[in-house]
């Protein structure tokens, strides 16, 4: 009998769940017919999906009918709509706050740039302040070398020109020996010596240490051929031909001076190979094809004041030449010259400045 019974347990507790899970507003069908709703037992609170598992759960759940489910499904899109558009217009703010950023680290990137570089020197106000430093070096004594090399008279040459007061009245004149300009080299710049050594009529003066019978065919062909260029320049461009036999006489003297380099003294080989560069510079100008220039009184140094020598080297477009062996002294009377001349224009601008 109690087997009976446990096989019929089961049975009994599925058809209680199964009533319990029919709502109270619902049709029951029975065996005698429709029972109303109010014939039902009451539904059964805290079950797990209605099913009657009691302590659980705080509501009862009833069955939908398609109205609401069509309803509650068209909610849910609504709403998901609405949270993708909201997605949508996020993300775009926030590119365009990246864009915004990316604006404002260029502009800050170029504002730094300009700040440093307004931090950093003008290059004229640099060129300006190197050229002041070097005039007031070629006033106060420079070293021998600049004043021979023709650096420091350019530098006060540079500055009497810019000053524009050569002809202002009340100006000092300086006066200048006609013996200075004769030993004064010029050039236009576009060579770095002038005619040096070939002025007057081509004619060398050798110093002792190449005086040497060693030297001696090389020394007479340069004396035959030096000449002969200088006549050539003072008409015009010097022949190619005799330009290639001197530079090839140059050379030739060179190589036996450093042959011989034993058989003189340091001295004696230091004066011998500066006579020879500036020979050498002084054969470039006759390459140019406005050698003839250098021969003319127009670019011959005259003058009989420093301010005379200053219009005549600024109308021609003049520049001093280093110095050639023997000239040394002469430089350095012609630079105390201009030191004078240009000392007392600088107190004179001061006075009258220029409108």
């Amino acid at each position: 009998m109690y087997s009976s019974i446990l096989r019929l347990t089961p049975v009994f507790v599925l058809a209680s769940l199964t009533f319990a899970s029919v709502p109270a507003r619902g049709q029951f069908a029975g065996a005698g017919g429709v029972v109303a709703p109010a014939a039902l037992p009451p539904p059964v609170f805290g079950g797990y999906g209605g099913l009657g598992y009691g302590g659980y759960g705080w509501g009862t759940q009833w069955m939908q009918n398609p109205y609401e489910g069509y309803l509650n499904g068209a909610a849910s899109v609504t709403t998901a709509n609405a949270q993708y558009q909201q997605t949508i217009q996020q993300a775009k703010l926030t590119r365009e706050e990246a864009r915004r950023s990316a604006l404002q680290t260029r502009r800050a990137t170029i504002e730094e740039r300009l700040y440093e570089l307004s931090l950093q020197p003008d290059p004229e106000k640099i060129r300006q302040e190197q050229m002041m430093k070097s005039l007031q070096r070629s006033r106060n004594n420079p070293p021998l070398v600049e004043i021979w090399s023709g650096t420091a008279l350019n530098d006060l040459l540079r500055d009497i020109q810019s000053s524009h007061t050569s002809g202002l009245p009340g100006s000092r004149e300086v006066p200048l020996s006609p013996e200075v300009l004769k030993h004064i080299n010029v050039t236009t710049g576009t060579t770095y010596g002038g005619v040096g050594l070939l002025r007057g009529d081509g004619k060398l003066t050798w110093p002792y240490s190449l005086q040497q019978s060693i030297f001696e065919d090389q020394r007479k062909r340069l004396d035959e051929l030096l000449p002969k260029a200088v006549e050539e320049a003072r008409a015009g461009p010097v022949s190619a031909p005799l330009l290639n036999n001197i530079r090839s006489t140059q050379q030739q003297l060179g190589r036996v001076l450093d042959a011989h380099v034993s058989d003189l003294t340091p001295s004696e080989f230091t004066e011998a190979s500066r006579y020879l560069r500036e020979l050498n510079s002084s054969v470039r100008v006759l390459q140019q094809s406005d050698v003839s220039k250098y021969f003319r009184p127009a670019w011959t140094p005259k003058g009989a004041t420093v301010g005379e020598l200053v219009q005549q080297m600024t109308r021609e477009g003049l520049r001093f030449a280093p110095a050639v062996s023997g000239d040394e002294s002469y430089y350095t009377s012609l630079h105390r010259a201009l030191v004078d001349y240009d000392m007392g224009v600088a107190q004179l601008t001061t006075m009258n400045p220029p409108r």
